[in-house]
């Protein structure tokens, strides 16, 4: 018997490929998703979470059933579970893969929840930056998504923002471009740049850039984590006592407080080798940042390779 407050065992995600662009002139995002699924058991619905996004575009894409889009006969929503049920003319055969791919778009708000902003003074001048808190169950808020721990995928994520701006995740960017060499990227970000046409056209302090980011390990959605501001860091790294491998390790902070985070990175730098010595388990990401934010709920919320925390957590003015 299925737990109503669980999703359906009959399909598993298995990769996300996540775009997100952020507006902070607007406080707004929007972005598309391409989920690899496995299905386990036939069936003619998808149910995944979602709570606060606009939808656009759902589409499903079959293996077995080789056709380009299969016919989406029903949408449904229900918002006390926060779930979205799409229902397919033609059943999907057990064994087999399938892909959704869904566009969404929201306002960012200060709420400390999902994909949201806070807020600064740097020389007089009120700035914002965004930073993500999915646990315990708010990726939902930033995407579509299977938003339970136990259904855990791999994530490529990519990301676009003003130029001028850093763009942080889980794992380190490979690539960094501005949005009119989009067509270099591979055809997959190349269509989704169609969507955000109207970037090139828009008039604003600076023009838009993508940046694309190592594809993660198995990672639940709880523990995903991107952010978009005029970050500045510092930077140390470590000796893994384990395999030698040299990590870099950094802090990342608005201007007017990064030089309050230099303790916060001695101990991170310190921390690392001995818990690789006591748990004979080596960090298994090639990196480690940290962000600091004004406005977070928690005290440090444990993002895999992107810890973020509040300013009361981590800065000491030495």
């Amino acid at each position: 018997m299925n737990d109503p407050y669980r999703l359906p065992k009959s399909v598993k995600p298995l990769h996300y490929a996540l775009t997100v662009k952020t507006d902070l002139d607007g406080l707004n995002f929007e972005g598309h998703v391409a989920i690899d699924l496995d299905i386990l058991e036939e069936t003619s619905t998808i149910v995944f979470n979602v709570a606060d996004l606009d939808l656009d575009q759902v589409s499903l894409h079959s293996e077995a059933l080789k056709t380009e889009q299969i016919q989406i006969a029903e949408q449904s929503f229900d918002k006390d579970l926060d779930r979205c049920t799409v229902q397919v003319a033609t059943p999907l055969p057990a064994k087999s893969k399938a892909q959704l791919r869904v566009a969404f778009k929201a306002q960012l708000t200060n709420k400390m929840t999902g994909y949201y902003y806070s807020h600064t003074e740097i020389d007089g001048k009120k700035v914002y930056y965004t930073l993500t808190q999915f646990e315990p169950t708010d990726a939902r808020k930033a995407f579509p998504c299977w938003d339970e721990p136990a259904l855990k995928a791999t994530y490529d994520i990519t990301m676009i923002s003003r130029e001028g701006t850093v763009n942080l995740s889980n794992m380190p960017a490979i690539s960094e471009k501005p949005l009119s060499n989009s067509n270099e990227y591979d055809d997959s970000v190349g269509k989704l740049t169609k969507m955000f046409a109207k970037l090139k056209t828009e008039s604003s302090e600076g023009g838009w850039k993508i940046t694309k980011f190592e594809t993660t390990p198995l990672i639940s959605s709880y523990l995903v984590a991107y952010a978009n501001g005029p970050f500045e860091y510092i930077e140390d790294s470590y000796t893994s006592p384990i395999s030698g491998k040299v990590r870099p390790v950094r802090m990342y902070a608005t201007k007017e407080i990064i030089d309050q985070t230099k303790f916060a990175l001695d101990v991170n730098v310190r921390c690392l080798p001995l818990y690789e010595s006591v748990f004979n388990v080596e960090f298994p990401l090639p990196k480690l940042d940290t962000l600091v934010a004004h406005d977070f709920d928690a005290g440090a919320m444990e993002n895999w390779g992107l810890i973020t925390g509040r300013t009361t957590a981590y800065l000491i003015d030495e």
